[in-house]
């Protein structure tokens, strides 16, 4: 069991955990009693006292506080009010500097000694003694500071590591039983009495004094000689902390972290290594400014440490803050909380995938007829690599389920769709279910065909159109639910098989023309609405048998007007003209007449005196239109006028001599796509059904104008 579990354990109250947790600290507190001035046996009633209250407490103290300091802080409750008595002929030491020593820490004023004790012997830092002390960081490390002044020896850092030992090598009478019984009698006293000084104490006292008085001579210990000690140390428990909490969430997650080899074959677990690489630039900044000014910003340093642990929030953690404190009136916060949630969803997701690929034969077993029995799966997990078991627990926990994928053969994990999923869609803004669509219902289509019902499957196409169009998210994850968005109404459509969504009468089944109306009547705004309006209109008039638009739509036609509605121009979508599919892609499908009148315009406006910078900009799709729109006119000069003059070394006179006219109707094509991605070249595609051959080369010369590189006719004119 890790720390982290057994806390949890702790803090729910089961009393095994309590009592393997007071074995861990038990020890410290008795310590931390001596330290403060008791003597062993005081000590010990001291430490059962202590978790006998913090056990009573347990459920009044919240999650956000540390156990340890609460433990620290009944400790130090307790001690404010223990009557601490003289033991003139008890030696707690063998060795006589280390009791020396023991006797000056007792003796210094309480304000000082506790945050002395608690930083040197017990390695908390200024903030986990502050919140013990109800006090301020600043305020503990100047009372640190000021209490190794009053020391005052040159060799304090080396005696406190011998006194550490020393300590540790007491015998310890507390009582673990005793915590869960009622005290016979009372540790504390009314009030606290005054402190007898032995004999050695006087001595020791009367020696710091004559130190002290040495420090306005010589300086013993200077204070940029304690800051930079107590940074290097502050630096060392920050890195302590950050693999306690690598290690917890890990232990949770039921994972292991990458090790190099995997991070350089590029196989390795994600979830935490932004945060580790962070971290460790982190120290290496501050470890450089130790060794330059001895100092360090704590508070800000603590500020940074703090941004970096929240990247390694776990999902089921994110889930329990925003269930505690609801975003549903927080349309902005709710973006916020599902940007990094996804993050952490899909890091997460694939690293379960890769331990299921490592265990591809039981969960292939696990697959009988094409069906998947997930319980009986989940019952035999005893039975199943150590490695595989700790996953399995894990990615529960993060509402993780190990899932059979019908049409694709395999097990996945994937997202449930439970209460626990219910719980968090009530707790953040409404626009933003859709992402949650897209996790809880994947896949939507099994190539051809719906995976869901009709009705389903037009609830779940407007519920992700609701949050792409209220999202301002720009990332692959709201690129892929676009994309699974835009795939969905294709297929709701017909999609590449359109043949299953027509009856044997040849009209559009019933329950599509229901479907249809639902998306139709979606609301000014709603892209699916306005194509589904087009597609509807021309149906009803051939009698739900043909629509010119739905015969020409495509998956990117939805994407188009999904980019238009957000930007408050869905008014201007069109299926004709040249479209832009994204950066330096292009497309154009016939028939198009708007893209045809746009040819010819262009082509008599060069064609009077060959203008070029009449071509400045223009698209070369239609470049090739005027290209093959010359040829029609038998206008040879115009065609050798739109090849590039640095790659075409044909002249003119010897273009026109060999020139003969091409039997080719670019209209008669499926569409023409150009890709341009590589911003000064591309080549145009000439799709015909399925076949898409791709022939012109285009390039972009000095002054804007795209010109013909190259064109291999006997692709273009295969029918």
């Amino acid at each position: 069991m890790t720390e982290f579990e057994l806390v949890q354990k702790v803090r729910a109250g089961e009393r095994e955990a309590f009592e393997k947790w007071m074995d861990i600290y038990s020890g410290d507190v008795e310590r931390f009693a001596i330290q403060y001035g008791c003597a062993p046996k005081q000590a010990a009633d001291v430490a059962e006292e202590t978790f006998r209250k913090l056990h009573i407490q347990l459920d009044s103290i919240g999650n956000e506080e540390s156990l340890v300091c609460m433990l620290y802080k009944h400790a130090l409750k307790s001690l404010t009010y223990v009557q601490l008595t003289d033991a003139p002929n008890e030696t707690l030491f063998t060795f006589e500097e280390d009791q020396e020593l023991h006797d000056q820490i007792v003796n210094i004023e309480t304000g000082k000694k506790v945050p002395f004790i608690l930083s040197h012997f017990h390695m908390l830092d200024d903030l986990e003694i502050a919140a013990i002390m109800d006090s301020s960081p600043e305020r503990v490390e100047q009372t640190i500071a000021e209490a190794s002044r009053d020391l005052g020896d040159r060799q304090l850092e080396k005696r406190i590591e011998f006194l550490e030992k020393s300590y540790r090598r007491l015998n310890s009478s507390f009582r673990k039983e005793q915590v869960f019984v009622k005290p016979q009698q009372k540790i504390q006293a009314t009030e606290k009495l005054k402190q007898s000084i032995s004999k050695k104490a006087v001595i020791s006292w009367i020696t710091g004094i004559i130190i002290l008085l040495s420090l306005v001579i010589v300086p013993i210990i200077t204070g940029e000689e304690y800051k930079k000690a107590s940074a290097e140390k502050y630096v060392e428990r920050l890195k302590g902390s950050f693999e306690n909490e690598m290690e917890s969430r890990y232990s949770e997650l039921g994972l292991t972290e990458s090790t190099e080899k995997e991070k350089l074959d590029y196989n390795y677990i994600r979830y935490g290594k932004q945060a580790r690489d962070d971290f460790e630039s982190m120290i290496a900044r501050y470890e450089s400014v130790i060794a330059k000014t001895g100092t360090l910003n704590k508070e800000k340093i603590e500020d940074e440490y703090g941004k970096i642990i929240n990247q390694l929030e776990l999902p089921s953690e994110m889930v329990s803050r925003v269930v505690k404190n609801s975003l549903v009136n927080d349309k902005v916060k709710s973006e916020e909380f599902m940007k990094g949630y996804i993050e952490q969803y899909d890091t997460l997701q694939q690293a379960y995938y890769m331990t299921f690929i490592k265990h591809d034969q039981i969960i292939a077993d696990a697959i009988v007829d094409e069906t998947f029995a997930g319980d009986t799966f989940m019952q035999n997990k005893d039975t199943y690599p150590e490695e595989l078991q700790q996953a399995l627990d894990g990615m529960i926990k993060q509402n993780i389920y190990p899932t059979f994928i019908k049409g694709f053969g395999t097990i996945a994990p994937i997202y449930g769709k439970n209460d626990f999923s219910a719980k968090i869609r009530s707790s953040i803004h409404k626009d933003f279910g859709g992402f949650f669509t897209s996790l809880e219902s994947a896949p939507f289509v099994s190539y051809p065909g719906l995976v869901h019902s009709l009705g389903d499957s037009v609830d779940f196409l407007l519920d992700m159109e609701n949050t792409l169009l209220s999202t301002t998210m720009d990332d692959e994850k709201t690129d892929m639910l676009k994309w699974t968005y835009s795939e969905l109404f294709y297929e709701i459509v017909g999609g590449a098989e359109p043949n299953h969504i027509f009856g044997t009468d040849g009209k559009v089944k019933t329950e599509f023309r229901e479907g249809w109306k639902r998306i139709a009547s979606a609301g000014e705004g709603s892209p699916t609405a306005l194509i589904m309006q087009m597609v509807i209109s021309e149906m009803e008039v051939t009698d739900w048998i043909e629509s010119e638009s739905l015969k020409r739509l495509e998956a990117f036609d939805v994407d188009q007007a999904l980019k238009l509605a957000k930007a408050r121009k869905l008014e201007t979508f069109s299926m004709s003209g040249i479209m832009l599919i994204e950066k330096g892609l292009e497309i154009v499908k016939f028939p198009n007449p708007s893209f045809e009148n746009k040819v010819q315009e262009t082509y008599y406006s060069f064609s009077s005196n060959h203008d070029l910078s009449v071509l400045k900009e223009v698209s070369p799709l239609v470049i090739i239109g005027m290209y093959f729109y010359a040829n029609d006119q038998k206008d040879q000069e115009t065609m050798w006028h739109l090849y590039s003059k640095t790659k075409n070394v044909v002249k003119l006179e010897e273009f026109i001599n060999e020139w003969s006219q091409l039997n080719v109707n670019i209209y008669s094509l499926y569409s023409l796509r150009f890709d341009g991605s590589g911003e000064t070249a591309g080549s145009i595609g000439f799709q015909r059904g399925n076949t898409l051959s791709v022939s012109p080369k285009m390039a972009l010369n000095e002054d804007s104008v795209w010109e013909i590189e190259q064109i291999i006719l006997s692709q273009m004119l295969v029918e």
